[in-house]
């Protein structure tokens, strides 16, 4: 049993991270790869395209326990933290139980947690927030709410390149300044290939398994 369990925590974190690729398309703009010290530890990137956070770049990781998949709710961790009402502004973690609950095997996946980031900054809840503060404003001055969450934009911009003692790691996700003569070619075809994706899209439609507001797969009757 010894020998057993890691090999199949091992399987289960590879099969987590080959799941994201199915799910592509509703995690557009959300990119992990997990610890080349540590495959518990994922190491996480969001941008954000619109809503309150628009023009925001988040650092975050993904905290696994070491019994996965027999496991509590993996804990996610903004560095820095940002102002959130769903964020410690402390520490940085995520409230996530009012979403999952208890984290159950075979229906629950790494995928719903990213997915839960990226559906939490597009549209604010205010239930179970860990930052008063964030919640308080954000229902009852909108105002100054989307002027902290600017200058948290600014803030976790100008950090996004510093040094940190996971920055060493093989697999830290970094950024380097555009080089047109490495770069450029591979925009060329980036582009290229949404627009040959655009068209192609045109004319199919789409079908989802994820009910409107769910996190759980094949909830979708439709």
């Amino acid at each position: 049993m010894g020998t057993y369990q890691p090999v199949f925590m091992e399987y289960s974190i590879l099969a987590e991270y080959n799941a994201l690729r199915d799910q592509s398309k509703i995690l557009q703009d959300v990119y992990v790869m997990p610890s080349a010290k540590d495959p518990l530890h994922w190491f996480g990137l969001i941008f954000l395209r619109s809503g309150y956070y628009a023009g925001a770049v988040f650092r975050f990781h993904i905290f696994i326990g070491k019994s996965f998949p027999q496991i509590d709710i993996p804990n996610i961790v903004f560095s820095p933290p940002i102002f959130h009402p769903k964020v410690d502004p402390v520490s940085g973690y995520m409230e996530t139980r009012s979403a999952f609950g208890k984290w159950q095997v075979g229906v629950h996946h790494i995928w719903h947690l990213l997915l839960y980031i990226k559906k939490s900054l597009l549209v604010i809840e205010n239930r179970d927030s860990v930052n008063q503060v964030a919640a308080d404003l954000f229902t009852h001055d909108l105002a100054e709410f989307q002027t902290r969450v600017t200058e948290c934009i600014i803030e976790c911009k100008d950090h996004l390149n510093d040094s940190n003692q996971f920055s060493t790691d093989a697999h830290y996700l970094r950024f380097s300044s555009y080089n047109p003569n490495i770069h450029g070619t591979f925009r060329k075809a980036v582009i290229a290939n949404a627009k040959s994706s655009g068209t192609a899209a045109a004319g199919n439609k789409s079908l989802s398994w994820v009910k409107p507001g769910s996190l759980q797969p094949c909830s979708s009757q439709d």
